[in-house]
This record gives C-alpha cells, sequence and structure tokens, in this order.
C-alpha cells in the first residue's frame, strides 16, 4: 500500500513511548464553539480498552490499510485531532474530554448537533448506540444518510444518521 501524507510520521521507539493510551485520538468531537468536545462512546470501531482507562488500537500495526481515515499523530496533531494536552499535540489546540457534570450541562448543544449531522460509519456502532440509549433512555439504530453534500466528516464515505427505534419521553 501507498502512504498517504497523512499517515507518514515518526516512528521510531522513542516516539511510540509518548502515547499516553488516553484514546482521545480515536473518538469524534464535537464542535462546539472554539472547542472540540469528546462524546464517550463515538469512537473508531477498532479501540480496545486493555484496561480502564487505557487505550489501545486493535489493528494498530496495519492501521492505515484497514482504517484509511486514522491520521498519524505527527499530522493529527497541527489538525486539532488528537487531545488539547496531547504529548504530541499542539498545546491548548485539539479536542477536550470534559468532566461528567460539564458534559451533562453541554449534552442538549452536542445533540442537537449529533442529529443534524450525523456520525461517521467507521464509529463503533454498538458502542455508540448503548451511550445514546444511555444518555437519552430511547433505543436507536444508525441508518445511512441520504444527502451527504453537507457532509462534516470528509474522510468517510458513508455518513450515518440516528434514527429512534423506541420513545421515551428522556430525549
Amino acid at each position: 500500500m501507498t502512504s498517504l501524507s497523512h499517515q507518514q510520521g515518526a516512528t521510531d521507539p522513542a516516539h511510540e513511548d509518548k502515547c499516553r493510551r488516553c484514546g482521545v485520538s480515536c473518538h469524534v468531537a464535537v464542535p462546539l464553539g472554539d472547542r472540540a468536545i469528546v462524546v464517550d462512546g463515538l469512537h473508531c470501531k477498532f479501540l480496545a480498552e486493555d484496561a480502564p482507562g487505557v487505550f489501545a488500537c486493535a489493528v494498530y500495526t496495519d492501521r492505515f490499510a484497514q482504517a484509511p481515515w486514522c491520521h498519524h499523530a505527527d499530522v493529527a496533531g497541527p489538525l486539532g485531532y488528537l487531545g488539547h494536552d496531547c504529548p504530541y499535540g499542539v498545546p491548548g489546540l485539539g479536542k477536550q474530554r470534559v468532566s461528567d457534570a460539564e458534559f451533562r450541562e453541554l449534552w442538549p448543544h452536542l445533540w442537537r448537533i449529533l442529529r443534524s449531522w450525523g456520525v461517521p460509519n467507521f464509529v463503533h456502532h454498538e458502542h455508540f448506540l448503548a451511550a445514546m440509549h444511555a444518555r437519552t433512555g430511547r433505543e436507536w439504530e444508525l441508518v445511512p444518510m441520504s444527502d451527504l453534500s453537507d457532509q462534516p466528516f470528509a474522510t468517510d464515505t458513508q455518513q450515518m444518521r440516528l434514527r429512534a427505534v423506541s420513545t421515551s419521553p428522556h430525549a
């Protein structure tokens, strides 16, 4: 496979050892004002949790072939695709995981954006749908979007939209 520019960067052990294995770079973040907020459950289908709070890529050595949406850390940092405090990133630029209390406060805004934009198909569907059920009290399914003209996730070939399967007063 030919490497693409977003897949090229340092590969030496010292570079690899910087990773805190927080999983933030593998999450899709929802832009809200000047911030990009991590939504738990909205992550790459290849993200695996090795221990509580310790994450790894299940296909790391072959990730660019199996996950063409993946960006090498050297490229992802300046684009804001890493955690705002990531050792690979640009200080202050990037995704933010917020406290549970702040997330609850932001959730109505994040929810509106997710319902409007949809989500990339490369997310782990079951984890995301379970997280949405826990937050809304409703059962959801992901269905392909019919109009991709305003697609916010340009690296995905299929955008998915949430559709309610059951109703509940929590949503």
